[in-house]
């Protein structure tokens, strides 16, 4: 599995891209960033999206993406989600009033869009992946997901306070060889941290803890940017060089 980072931040700066990853050049992993950072011909090769909620940073490049499709025929993009995700998408933002309904909107004899809601618990094949998406606590309903491929398996915590079902299937995955977290406040900041559904360096170290799985590199994303360098410097504090603070424009190969 090839994971690109297109995105890896909480909010947008010029140097700060919202929550992007590209997996196997085909499939997107959260739509905040995406069509601002590919060129057309890498856009029209994604095939699916994944999506863990519905805030902006996380769906912001989804219309635009779609809109770039316009006239290539037979050239669905399917759309995944928990069922809070797919209506509250049709409802608020593909609704003909913010964004046209693409789902309407035909590409030769095919629609535009394509909606695939998730079940929680429940694995689901989608490009050559297996995912199984994972409820997680945050200030709206929100998933988690274990992607495999080919006896490797990523773990993805999406946005999330402390939680517990998550790191229960981190514990128990024989092919885990990496996880994507979120650390999105510093430790002063906790209070806002608890109310909005994130994670400071403290929380962090807590967490990951319950999947006791010490062999498992641990990359960090969702910083907010304002708040970045306080953010590193309390994680490498507490974690060492277990933790890498990811980048946009990374690789990694799992």
């Amino acid at each position: 599995m090839r994971i690109e980072v297109l995105g890896c931040h909480g909010s947008e700066t010029p140097k700060a891209n919202a929550v992007g990853f590209l997996l196997d050049d085909h499939i997107l992993l959260e739509a905040g960033t995406a069509s601002s950072v590919l060129s057309m011909e890498r856009q029209q090769k994604i095939k699916h999206v994944i999506i863990s909620h519905l805030h902006l940073d996380h769906i912001k490049s989804l219309p635009f993406i779609a809109d770039n499709r316009i006239g290539e025929e037979e050239n669905s993009l399917t759309v995944y989600g928990i069922q809070d995700v797919i209506d509250g998408l049709k409802t608020h933002l593909f609704n003909d009033s913010i964004w046209p309904d693409f789902t309407r909107i035909e590409n030769g004899k095919t629609p535009l869009l394509l909606f695939h809601p998730l079940a929680l618990g429940v694995t689901t094949r989608i490009g050559g992946l297996d995912v199984l998406p994972v409820a997680v606590k945050h200030s709206i309903p929100s998933a988690g997901f274990l992607i495999s491929q080919e006896g490797r398996s990523l773990l993805y915590t999406g946005d999330t306070a402390p939680t517990q079902e998550i790191w229960d299937i981190a514990s128990k995955a024989p092919d885990l060889a990496c996880l994507i977290v979120e650390t999105s406040f510093p430790d002063s900041m906790q209070e806002i941290a608890t109310i909005s559904g994130h994670m400071t360096p403290s929380v962090l170290v807590n967490e990951i803890r319950k999947m006791n799985r010490p062999e498992v590199p641990v990359y960090i994303f969702h910083m907010k940017p304002r708040y970045e360098e306080v953010i590193v410097k309390e994680i490498h504090e507490r974690l060492g060089k277990r933790v890498h603070i990811l980048r946009e424009g990374e690789i990694i190969r799992l």
